[in-house]
């Protein structure tokens, strides 16, 4: 079960380095995070498997937080930590999808059995899982909603997976600037042409790190984007 990824978000910092001590021989490395904002940047250019979180962190708490990762991912499990037994916050977590919802203080068999739980779900998906064929060597795996060039890992922002996400769930149709921009920014004020820059600078970003000049995403003046 070492070979996955942990995100464990605590702003009790004596608390994370138990619990990261405890856990530590289950996975092959736990990136931690103090609070919201930072959380969200380390899920989104890292491969996370399972996340164990606080409700109660600053910035951004954790019950926003878990429904912005859903929004990246609507499968991987989420593990609920709280100092309280607060109905509200157990029945938002439960709308999230909460794989546990433990109540501190916990002990270490309850932590564990949670943990095991979520580990055997991902076992379970990454067996099952469709890899989806992109062109010109690029790949696309469903679950984790990570993007290979051959066997290479690409980072991605939280805009870039979806607007595959996106693309990919109407493949073989042509999506105008304004429709993307309507579904990834939604009620933002964003310049006109944001997705064609963020589309550039994905492709720009794509060509480097794989040092040619092949992208999967086609544009067609007039018709739009789609995955080729």
């Amino acid at each position: 079960m070492n070979d996955l990824n942990l995100l464990y978000v605590e702003d009790d910092i004596e608390a994370l380095e138990d619990v990261v001590f405890l856990l530590k021989r289950y996975f092959k490395k736990i990136y931690t995070a103090s609070n919201g904002e930072d959380a969200l940047d380390i899920f989104s250019l890292n491969s996370i498997d399972i996340v164990l979180l606080d409700i109660n962190i600053p910035k951004i708490n954790g019950l926003q937080l878990a429904t912005k990762i859903r929004e990246i991912n609507e499968k991987i499990p989420i593990l609920f930590l709280s100092a309280h037994s607060e109905t509200q916050k157990l029945l938002s977590a439960i709308n999230l999808q909460a794989t546990s919802y433990l109540i501190k203080p916990f002990n270490v068999d309850e932590l564990r059995s949670s943990i095991l739980k979520a580990v055997n779900f991902v076992k379970k998906e990454k067996n099952t899982t469709d890899i989806i064929f992109l062109n010109n060597g690029f790949s696309w795996n469903k679950y984790n909603s990570e993007l290979y060039y051959k066997k290479q890992l690409l980072s991605l922002t939280k805009n870039e997976i979806l607007l595959i996400k996106i693309l990919l769930k109407n493949k073989n149709m042509f999506l105008t600037a304004e429709q993307l921009s309507e579904i990834i920014f939604e009620n933002k004020k964003v310049e006109h042409n944001s997705i064609v820059q963020l589309i550039s600078r994905f492709k720009n970003k794509t060509i480097k790190k794989t040092n040619n000049n092949f992208f999967f995403i086609e544009n067609i003046y007039s018709q739009g984007y789609r995955i080729k």
